[in-house]
């Protein structure tokens, strides 16, 4: 190396080069960071003077040596030549030039800064007595070609001195702070450097920010422009103009966004994490066709199941974090842009305005949301503008069709004539003579077919987004519209987003969202099992047509024998006139104050207002078996405003280097006022669109109204430390009170606390560093709550007109219909967390594993009731206790080989389920069909929502298997019963088939849920895979169980071909009858089928156009793709889907109703940059 690079700050150690030492003193600023930067950019700098083959790339408006020296110099900004009367002493002979400068730098205790490729090679002797600094630089320099300058911090500056000659003038000087653009901390180290200063002056002029972020310098006249630098950051260039203070937001780099996590009140850098928390980020929901958000977080995160009920246009799914931890409303918290709402206003919004959405699955994490936290805490952030950013527009449009993965197969006409027969003449009865009409075996349509057509999606989007110096922001607008396969199920959304930021002077930052939407739908009836539209497809006789010649519907009125369901295409076509509207405004301003060095202050209003409107008409039937006398138009309308308000006091501070500690405390109160009424009428003597109002009906059926009103009133704190970066602690309380229950149990605490120890930055962990780049160890326990449950059970109800008997007349007064329950409180959620967290590989790999559990207490329940209290309904009590406990593994790696880059990442969930406490025999559940069949039962000890009921074993082949059988040795039956009829086992051993032989069947909660995604990159094009999937799990097939009873007068599932009918045909479907003696088709193991699937759940194949076409016609960029959502399933289940969710609440879960199925997808989209 030629060229020897010094520079000094006072007491740092030496550093040693190839050719030389670089003296450094310790710096008056204590930064850990800024040292870093600094030590990094010297050795980049003399790699680069080295010609050595360097990694960094340079920004194409600067040389080498201002990037070496915008990454290091930390100084007063102006030189100035001077004298300077202080003595020193020096005694140098036939030294290096350079030994000599270092001699007056240490005795004067300045700060040397140089190039080392102007220093000759000479050698120089000087011995003085009390001679001054400069008259001894004049020495030392001469005949050198250089020269020297001072600034007012102390710098000594070595130039040449044709450099030095021209004057500088100052015009002012500038200070100002630089910060984080994500969350707003402040960057320490960063360097601010004038561009142009160095052709001025002859050396480059810049300075560092300090640990605040904040900077001051002086700007020579005639320059404007500053550029700002720091790790991990894009690089910044800002035209100062006339402003003498300034604000500077740097963006993050790639890399760094993803290692950024929100947090409840705030955010947090991951290798700070103690809780748990996962994040999906936009670009995972980039291109899918959704008018549902939750149904896009599905095997996103570990530990987060998104439980599908169906595919009706705009439906979602449930949300459970960690499993179901009560039989009442298990939804999260939703918070969107730090206001708190509800699951329908996360599914009301647009993806693509989504920048983030980050999950607390630990109570840790969570409990800083008190009461409404028990069941996690989902926090959605919007895309926003940023400051000086260019204007940014962009368009991005997809349409697309929609079709079914898979049907039923059912009978056709004829065998399905057949079968009917075979029923008469099993059970020694005359055939009906409709089964022997030629007219209806004759195969006429498929009713599946005719149901289940194309649907079609579009979405609209376009997006602005900029800024200037002092606000930004970003604006956009969405349409989407979704026809589903069903004809009249339709869901439809406009959205606008508006969120700006703006500052004020340099201490006042002001933050707006605002989302405006509305959405309009008709998911159709799909969870009846008697009038259900896919069940009575499923079952409509197959000979007769959807519409006869004249125009008229096919009908079952021919005969009882067809069964009492209607046409389904004429329900979706003539009887499924409905919508339901809602709109909603959700926004909230925010202004933040900073007050002195490192505190702050925070306030924010908030309002979430929703208007949903409902409307149903329900026409006159007379040509389908299920007839209707009279018409009635039903509308409801519900309004309701929530108005949050929030403030904060923030401090963070660094102590003594190694000490980090950032703390909040708040206040938050909400209030929530609502409003509904219903009315319908009935008797509409003209059915037409226009006539289908209220005012038309000419008599009233109904009407009905009531007011609600919330409160909740909340103080908080959270305290975050972390000592030398290694040592982390965060410890949280919250102090709920909540007008949902009575005074004596209003308030509540929920405390939390959490560790982590970075491991991998102790010394000890050198050796294992090649491999192991990060690793983390983390712990938590915190409780939290729920207070989603019915309102004001705490106080008793009473009614008017009610009827009683005195003294021989009969009068009306007032009665009790609840009783009251004053200690009932909210349901309290514990949870045990435990992690490690690591990288490999230069972070190429990472992996994930924790281990929690989770006990929910004081979960409602409706107790047992006693007949002494009459017809007065009894509040829910705090009894109910539920454990999940479960594994969560997350994996991940990413490379590039040749052109081809690639990652690949997978997280998969292993969770148990287990009721703990009930405090009663069992929790019921709906009942199924028309012999109301009991499918799921909660007990002690068992998951929520276990399958119940009897087990078989096979089909009775021949009448000595019936006469031997000890099941059924006492049983009444027994002379009923026959060949070809289930075997069913006696439990109990009594010699009987009675309820008391049932048990419990399986379970609808998985073993295992997970995700595995793939993306790739070759030049232009990219692909992303991402499968999601469940193991272990049982669904109670119960529209099979019906599908395959012939003493229904409906058509059957196809498998009745092979039904028992001889000994030895079949040990699984029994024989034909139009019996019910033995209740072949009762609740058993014989309909409990494995759920088990592996489903591509969405494939993205797109292109971009190449930069030289986009730069000739004045574009950012163009990119075109094809997507595809449910692309093909892998899966044992007989069943259209094995994706069935929630039937009776958390109470019934995986039964098979013959619900909306999700379809198939595929969208051809463009994406246009301006």
């Amino acid at each position: 190396m030629n060229a020897l690079y010094k520079i000094h700050f006072n007491n740092l150690q030496s550093l040693t080069t190839n050719n030389g030492v670089v003296s450094m003193r310790k710096p008056k600023c204590r930064c850990i960071i800024k040292t870093f930067t600094l030590l990094t950019a010297l050795l980049i700098a003399v790699a680069a003077d080295n010609h050595a083959h360097a990694s960094v790339q340079f920004q194409p408006t600067l040389t080498n040596q201002e990037q070496y020296f915008a990454n290091i110099i930390a100084m007063q900004n102006m030189f100035y030549k001077t004298d300077i009367k202080e003595e020193i002493s020096l005694n140098i002979q036939n030294q290096p030039l350079i030994n000599a400068l270092h001699a007056v730098a240490a005795q004067t205790g300045m700060k040397l800064t140089l190039r080392g490729d102007i220093i000759p090679d000479v050698n120089v002797t000087i011995i003085e007595e009390g001679i001054w600094v400069s008259n001894a630089l004049d020495k030392i320099l001469s005949n050198t070609g250089l020269d020297f300058r001072f600034s007012q911090e102390g710098y000594l500056l070595i130039v040449k001195k044709e450099e030095a000659e021209e004057t500088v003038i100052i015009q002012e000087t500038i200070s100002g702070v630089v910060r984080d653009a994500t969350d707003g901390t402040p960057i320490p180290g960063a360097t601010i450097v004038i561009q142009g200063s160095e052709e001025l002056t002859g050396s480059l002029i810049g300075t560092n920010t300090n640990p605040n972020g904040e900077f001051e310098i002086s700007v020579p006249e005639g320059l404007t422009t500053i550029l700002i630098t720091s790790v991990g950051y894009i690089n910044k260039t800002v035209d100062i103009g006339s402003s003498t203070v300034i604000i500077i937001e740097l963006d993050r780099a790639v890399e760094m966004l993803d290692d950024i996590v929100v947090v409840g009140y705030g955010m947090q850098r991951q290798e700070r994490i103690t809780g748990s928390i996962a994040s999906v980020r936009s670009d995972q929901l980039d291109n899918q066709p959704i008018t549902n958000l939750s149904t896009a977080l599905q095997g996103q995160a570990s530990g987060v199941e998104i439980v599908r009920g169906g595919g009706a246009p705009g439906s979602g799914g449930a949300i459970r974090i960690r499993g179901t931890g009560t039989v009442n409303n298990a939804n999260p918290l939703i918070v969107i842009d730090g206001m708190p709402s509800d699951l329908q206003s996360l599914n009301n919004i647009n993806s693509d305005d989504v920048e983030s959405i980050d999950i607390l699955k630990d109570a840790s994490s969570a409990a800083v949301y008190g009461n409404r936290a028990a069941n996690g805490v989902i926090l959605v952030t919007t895309k926003r503008g940023r400051f000086d950013q260019d204007l940014q527009v962009r368009f991005n449009t997809s349409i697309g069709f929609s079709n079914p993965i898979n049907t039923i197969d059912v009978l056709d006409a004829p065998t399905l004539a057949m079968l009917k027969r075979e029923r008469y003449v099993n059970d020694g009865l005359p055939i009906n003579p409709i089964w022997e009409d030629q007219t209806y075996q004759t195969q006429r349509t498929n009713w599946q077919d005719e149901l289940l057509g194309r649907g079609s999606i579009q979405d609209y989007n376009l997006s602005i987004q900029g800024g200037t110096r002092n606000s930004s922001f970003y604006i956009s607008g969405n349409y989407a519209d979704e026809q589903g396969m069903m004809k009249s199920s339709f869901f439809d959304r406009y959205g606008l987003k508006i969120n700006s930021n703006h500052r004020v002077g340099s201490r006042i930052n002001l933050r707006q969202n605002l989302s405006l939407t509305r959405t309009n739908g008709n998911s159709l009836n799909t969870l009846s099992a008697q009038t259900g539209v896919l069940w009575s497809a499923i079952r409509f006789h197959p000979g007769l047509p959807v519409q006869f010649e004249d125009g008229s519907y096919g009908s079952s009125q021919i005969s009882g024998e067809f069964g009492d369901i209607n046409n389904p295409i004429f329900t979706v076509e003539q009887d499924s006139d409905s919508n339901t509207e809602r709109r909603r405004v959700l926004g909230n301003v925010e202004a933040e104050i900073d007050l002195i060095e490192g505190f702050s202050i925070r306030g924010s209003v908030g309002v979430d207002y929703a208007i949903d409107d409902s409307y149903s008409f329900e026409p006159i039937i007379n040509q389908q078996i299920r007839a209707r006398s009279q018409n009635q138009l039903n509308r409801s309308f519900s309004e309701g405003t929530s108005v949050s308000s929030e403030l904060f006091l923030h401090f963070r501070r660094t102590i003594a280097q190694n000490h980090d500690i950032d703390g909040l405390a708040g206040i938050v109160q909400e209030t929530y006022t609502g409003e509904d009424f219903s009315a319908a009428r009935r008797d509409f003597a003209d059915e037409s669109a226009t006539q289908r109002v209220l005012n038309s009906g000419s008599s009233v059926f109904g009407a009905s109204g009531t007011t609600v009103e919330d409160a909740l009133l909340s103080y908080l704190g959270r305290v975050n430390y972390a000592f030398a970066n290694k040592y982390l602690l965060t410890a949280s309380i919250r102090y709920d009170g909540s007008s949902r229950f009575s005074a004596d149990n209003r308030w509540g605490i929920f405390p939390a606390v959490s560790a982590g120890w970075r491991i991998s930055e102790e010394s000890f962990f050198d050796n294992f560093r090649d491999v192991i780049s990060n690793m983390r160890l983390t712990a938590g326990w915190g409780r939290s709550g729920n207070q989603s449950i019915a309102r004001h059970q705490f106080l008793g109800l009473y009614a008017q007109n009610a009827q009683y008997s005195f003294q021989g007349a009969q009068i009306r007064g007032i009665s009790q219909t609840r009783i009251p329950n004053r200690n009932i409180s909210w349901e309290t959620v514990e949870m045990l967390n435990f992690g490690v967290h690591t990288r490999w590989y230069n972070d190429r790999v990472n992996a994930s594993i924790e281990y929690f559990i989770r006990d929910s207490k004081d979960v409602l329940l409706a107790p047992p009731i006693l007949a002494v209290l009459g017809t007065a309904s009894v509040p829910d009590v705090n009894v109910g206790e539920i454990r999940n406990q479960g594994l969560e593994i997350e994996l991940g790696y990413s490379g590039q080989v040749g052109e081809v880059s690639f990652s690949v990442s997978g997280n998969a969930s292993f969770i148990r389920n287990e009721v703990t406490n009930l405090n009663d025999d069992f929790l019921s559940s709906a009942t199924y069909g028309r012999p109301n069949q009991e499918l799921a039962r909660t007990f002690q000890g068992h998951p929520i929502a276990t399958f119940y009921g009897w087990r078989t074993n096979g089909i009775y082949q021949n009448q000595q298997e019936i006469d031997s059988d000890p099941n059924i040795a006492n049983d009444s039956r027994r002379a009923n019963i026959r060949p070809g009829d289930v075997r069913f086992v006696d439990l109990n051993g009594d010699g009987m088939i009675t309820a008391d032989d049932r048990e419990i069947l399986g379970s609808p909660h998985p073993d295992m849920t997970y995700g595995l995604s793939l993306s790739s990159g070759y030049k232009n094009f990219n692909l992303n895979l991402h499968f999601v999937g469940a193991a272990g799990v049982e669904i109670f097939n119960a529209d099979r169980m019906q599908g395959l009873d012939p003493t229904y007068p409906f058509n059957m599932y196809a498998e009745t071909i092979d039904r028992w009918n001889g000994e030895g045909t079949s040990n699984s479907i029994p024989r034909m009858t139009t019996l019910r003696n033995n209740l072949n088709h009762r609740a058993s193991d014989l309909f409990i089928e494995n759920g088990s699937y592996f489903r591509l759940k969405s494939f993205t194949l797109g292109y971009a156009l190449p930069n030289s076409v986009t730069d000739v016609v004045g574009l950012r960029g163009v990119r075109f793709y094809v997507t595809g959502i449910n692309v093909f399933t892998i899966t044992p289940y007989s069943g259209i889907d094995p994706e069935l969710g929630y039937t009776d609440g958390n109470l019934q879960r995986n039964v098979d109703y013959a619900q909306y199925p999700q379809p198939r997808t595929w969208t051809f989209g463009t994406v246009i940059d301006f």
